[in-house]
């Protein structure tokens, strides 16, 4: 899954465009770094919801309440100032034309008995790990009527914009998918309430590939920021049996790869095995194995 279609603002956005399109993509089509006119722009995510997959946006939360219609999502680790607003509304109010221009476009091309369709507006949603004080008191945003506390909505049918200051959600497995998105500081929090949720909550489903995968990227980097650091602490200290799991997975891939038989005895202990060094060499030797004896060092 290509995630660098474009110049990232910093390492979250990789980690909130993965979480987004592992949740979205079963519920519609979800692009990231789309191409915004008429100057050329990128929007972080776009989602245009398939009516008919209500039900898989229903298991994302508030994600998924976020994504009921077509919509921008624009994401930032920390409060977004005025002028990253101003940026965003550009966008939305490009992308907003764009959507009026197709519709026009797709009108002329109809059945003239056939009454105009009339373009669904979309929504601009900008996702913040804290709250921009400045731009809700400034441009008045008002609490969302049908949210939690923490989203927030301006312009009603003008404008459609919300902003959703992922520090101020309650602190559930419904918003937890956004504020995995929003990172920055509420990251390493948020690695300890997915580790705790049972292995198939869908919160944990989405999110437990995306997490460990940013852990190894960030890993091989030099230099971390401090938000950085403590998510890859939380992850160390939280994640132990997952890393575990995703090893324990890789030897027997490895394995079946190269046709080798696995005894239910011998899936077992290695499923079972929580020492990361031992799987470590397990999985060296499966690379060169001819039998699960040579990888356990006991008799085939």
């Amino acid at each position: 899954m290509a995630l660098c279609e474009q110049p990232m603002r910093n390492r979250f956005d990789y980690l909130s465009r993965r979480v987004a399109k592992e949740a979205l993509t079963t519920s519609g089509t979800i692009v990231a770094g789309d191409v915004i006119n008429t100057e050329t722009q990128y929007a972080d995510l776009r989602h245009e919801p398939d009516p008919a997959r209500h039900a898989e946006r229903a298991r994302l939360g508030l994600l998924g309440r976020l994504a009921a219609v077509p919509c921008l999502i624009e994401v930032y680790s920390q409060a977004p100032r005025p002028e990253d607003v101003r940026a965003c509304l550009a966008k939305h109010l490009a992308h907003w034309q764009d959507c009026a221009r197709q519709a026009r476009s797709d009108n002329h091309v109809r059945d003239p008995d056939q009454p105009p369709e009339k373009p669904v507006a979309p929504f601009l949603w900008i996702i913040a790990a804290g709250t921009p004080k400045t731009v809700l008191t400034q441009l008045r945003f008002e609490a969302w009527a049908d949210g939690p506390a923490g989203v927030y909505t301006f312009g009603g049918e003008i404008l459609h914009v919300g902003i959703v200051a992922a520090n101020e959600l309650p602190r559930d497995p419904t918003t937890l998918l956004v504020r995995i998105m929003a990172a920055g500081p509420l990251l390493a929090p948020a690695v300890k309430e997915v580790a705790l949720l049972p292995r198939d909550a869908p919160e944990r489903v989405i999110a437990e590939p995306a997490l460990l995968d940013f852990e190894n990227q960030l890993g091989q980097r030099p230099n971390r920021t401090d938000d950085e650091k403590e998510f890859i602490v939380a992850m160390q200290r939280s994640w132990e049996d997952a890393r575990a799991e995703a090893r324990a997975k890789d030897v027997l891939t490895v394995l079946r790869v190269r046709g080798i038989a696995v005894p239910d005895g011998a899936r077992q202990r290695i499923q079972s095995q929580r020492d990361p060094e031992q799987l470590e060499r397990w999985l060296e030797k499966a690379i060169v194995a001819t039998s699960i004896g040579d990888v356990l060092d006991e008799p085939s």
